[in-house]
């Protein structure tokens, strides 16, 4: 029987096609997805995913890290540069576009932050520093309250992602997010 010949690919080309097959298999299936799911999509042989992710856990780690860096790529955080900042609307903005952007990724985010890996490997608080960064940037700017950033952050941080595993378990997405914004209104009032 003849093996189709498979297609030479520059390794980086190699090493995302096995990341983009891992990312469509762990939004369809969650963390249930193995190896042998990734490298039978990806139609590879055991070895070559190896080669590229010497473990799970490296190849979880590459898709959390693309995840985050797209959420960031697609709302990047303003600068005084961009002209006067309406604080209180962009942490509204950033909280509705963290919201919208989990909901299509919910599978692959609990896969990555919700399960043993992400208990293996934390992550650096990407969330919470953005906010923490925002909240400061607001208090120089006399638009925030004199709240303790990081804490503060942390425990809005929570609020917004409640709400969305909330609309992500069915709870309307436009209700849900107007509670969260007049709760991030009234915490963070001067």
């Amino acid at each position: 029987m003849d093996r189709p010949l498979r297609r030479r690919l520059r390794p980086e080309a190699r090493r995302l096609e096995i990341v983009e097959a891992a990312e469509r298999l762990l939004q369809a299936q969650g963390s249930r997805v193995r190896v042998e799911d990734v490298v039978r999509e990806a139609g590879v042989a055991k070895g070559t995913f190896f080669l590229y992710f010497p473990t799970w856990d490296d190849l979880l780690e590459t898709i959390r890290e693309r995840l985050v860096g797209r959420f960031d790529t697609a709302h990047p955080l303003p600068t005084e540069a961009d002209g006067p900042i309406d604080w209180p609307a962009l942490v509204a903005e950033q909280a509705a576009a963290f919201i919208d952007f989990t909901i299509p990724n919910h599978s692959v985010g609990e896969a990555i932050f919700h399960s043993d890996f992400a208990e293996r490997r934390p992550l650096a608080d990407n969330g919470i520093l953005r906010l923490t960064a925002v909240i400061r940037a607001g208090q120089e700017a006399q638009a925030f309250g004199p709240v303790d950033p990081e804490p503060t952050a942390r425990l809005l941080f929570a609020a917004i992602h409640e709400t969305a595993d909330a609309v992500a378990r069915g709870e309307d997405r436009d209700m849900a997010v107007a509670a969260l914004q007049n709760l991030l209104r009234r915490a963070l009032a001067p």
